[in-house]
């Protein structure tokens, strides 16, 4: 089970550039700033598949997925969690709070998927979304990465 804490543990790992020098003092409050944002948006995705085609097997999984439309419950993750089989699975939210969540759609060619939760049966949280910005993407940008530590 990923506990929050884990989360954020995993979070401050990562705060260090690819070369292992500390990032700019500045820098690091702006990152706080957006992980106090970002957390509650990031979701464990628990998923059971069955065996879709000879070569692959069925089993379960850990992934990280974000919330990128709270209205309408959509939750992008990796390609590879959208299986191109039937799935069971769950989406376990900051609060440890779980929800079903359902295949939408598999990109045939890049790396990403979308799993939708029905919103409305969330009842113990108010979630937030990391709202996508493909425009705002630069070669030579920093990034961070924000998951789980089971996936």
């Amino acid at each position: 089970e990923v506990s929050p804490d884990r989360l954020r543990s995993r979070t401050r790992q990562m705060g260090t550039t690819e070369e292992g020098s500390r990032m700019e003092e500045g820098s690091d409050h702006n990152w706080q700033r957006t992980l106090k944002k970002v957390v509650p948006c990031v979701v464990v995705l628990k998923v059971t598949s069955a065996r879709s085609f000879d070569t692959e097997s069925a089993g379960s999984s850990f992934a990280t997925g974000f919330i990128v439309d709270k209205e309408r419950g959509l939750i992008l993750t990796n390609r590879h969690v959208v299986k191109p089989g039937p799935i069971t699975a769950e989406a376990v939210f900051l609060n440890r709070e779980e929800l079903p969540v359902y295949p939408l759609y598999r990109d045939p060619i890049h790396d990403f998927g979308f799993m939708r939760f029905d919103p409305r049966l969330l009842r113990f949280m108010e979630v937030g979304e990391v709202p996508l910005a493909p425009q705002a993407a630069q070669v030579g940008i920093e990034i961070r990465v924000v998951g789980n530590d089971s996936g």
